[in-house]
């Protein structure tokens, strides 16, 4: 069923008119030759752009995501299912469970933390029998996927003794990807705190000692981050073997950056209503954000092996939109084209192939991927310090 790409292939694309849905269609509809059915709640015409004739290849649905047989029956008449439609947490888990009972592949853009834990829990009872592959996006996924594939391009036969990772990126935000931001500001119910990962033990440290400076090429330039922690780094960082892991991340939008402090401290998280309420501030002031600032997302990421060699090299973007829909694409495109993982769940960076993702994703022209010491075009035979 997934050996083959052509337009008898069909894929769903849940939330297909929203913002990154519409941009995983037109990738998509351009690169390949598969049929693309686009669900949203109400009846929306075929997008502009799909031209000539996208009827031929293209087709609208209308769907109710919490009407559960009418999601089951929507996924069973495909070949593999992308989901685009947020908020993550108020989603759930209802478009997981419905292709793993249905056994058609899914590819999520959201997902997060709750659902990873959920469908892994689900595992042990009962197994999927397809891929599942979620968290993929640009935070979390593409800010997996990119320490991996220096990782495994480096290949450096030495253990690596820390990893650094810095996420920085504004935008306008649209409301559910403002309502996920809040939501995240509480550790999805583990408020971690400031820390780090020392051998996979999370070590807990004050806010003066959480802080860092981080250099990226310019539009972004420097920016004050701050440790978070990270799933999908902690799950590299475990099959790496790493000493040390640090993640460090910001919103750099200035009103954006408040408004996510101030739900931090003010506990939105906590709740749904106020979730909604804080995505509301948050939508509001990344607008206003943009008035002066042009849209920007950037990955650092540091690494040093035991024995003194480093390494460092930046990725940059600043269509943060058409990235997240072109990762998701080339996600569902590779899965198509190679089988996939097998069956089991999977965060980004352990589903796909690292390197002929990223020559798909830099072949669109969208990115930029840096030497970290001097900011000139990455070498990577010329990195290590």
């Amino acid at each position: 069923m997934m050996e083959t790409q052509s337009s008898k292939t069909r894929i769903l694309v849940l939330g297909g008119y929203g913002r990154v849905g519409q941009e995983v269609a037109r990738y998509l509809f351009n690169a390949t030759d598969l049929t693309l059915i686009l669900s949203s709640r109400e009846a929306k015409p075929l997008p502009g752009w799909a031209t000539p004739d996208p009827q031929a290849r293209m087709e609208a649905l209308i769907l109710d995501l919490f009407d559960d047989d009418a999601l089951k029956l929507a996924c069973a008449q495909v070949d593999l299912v992308i989901s685009c439609a947020g908020p993550s947490g108020l989603i759930g888990n209802r478009v997981a469970l419905a292709c793993k009972r249905v056994g058609v592949p899914l590819v999520d853009a959201g997902g997060y933390d709750p659902l990873l834990h959920s469908l892994q829990q689900a595992q042990v009872k009962e197994p999927s029998p397809v891929p599942l592959v979620i968290n993929v996006g640009l935070l979390p996924g593409l800010s997996g996927l990119f320490p991996q594939w220096l990782l495994k391009t480096l290949d450096v036969k030495q253990p690596v003794e820390t990893l650094d990772v810095c996420y920085v990126g504004r935008d306008a935000w649209s409301f559910n990807s403002a309502w996920d931001i809040i939501n995240s500001l509480g550790g999805f119910g583990q408020d971690r705190g400031f820390c780090y990962l020392s051998r996979q033990d999370v070590i807990r440290v004050p806010m003066r000692e959480s802080m860092r400076k981080v250099s990226f090429p310019k539009p972004i330039g420097n920016a004050s981050t701050m440790l978070i922690y990270s799933e999908e780094i902690a799950r590299l960082a475990r099959e790496w073997q790493i000493g040390t892991t640090r993640v460090y991340g910001a919103n750099i939008g200035p009103r954006a950056a408040l408004v996510c402090m101030l739900a931090k401290i003010l506990g939105f998280h906590r709740t749904p209503k106020a979730v909604t309420r804080g995505a509301r501030w948050l939508v509001g002031a990344s607008a206003r954000d943009m008035r002066k600032h042009s849209p920007a997302y950037g990955i650092r990421v540091d690494l040093r092996y035991c024995g003194g060699r480093t390494a460092s090299a930046i990725l940059t973007l600043a269509d943060t939109y058409r990235a997240t829909g072109t990762v998701i694409g080339i996600t569902a495109h590779q899965l198509l084209d190679e089988g996939g993982p097998g069956p089991g769940v999977f965060m980004l960076h352990e589903a796909i192939e690292p390197e002929r993702f990223m020559q798909c994703l830099q072949a669109q022209g969208l990115v930029e991927v840096v030497n970290g010491a001097d900011v000139s075009k990455v070498d990577l035979a010329g990195v290590m310090a």
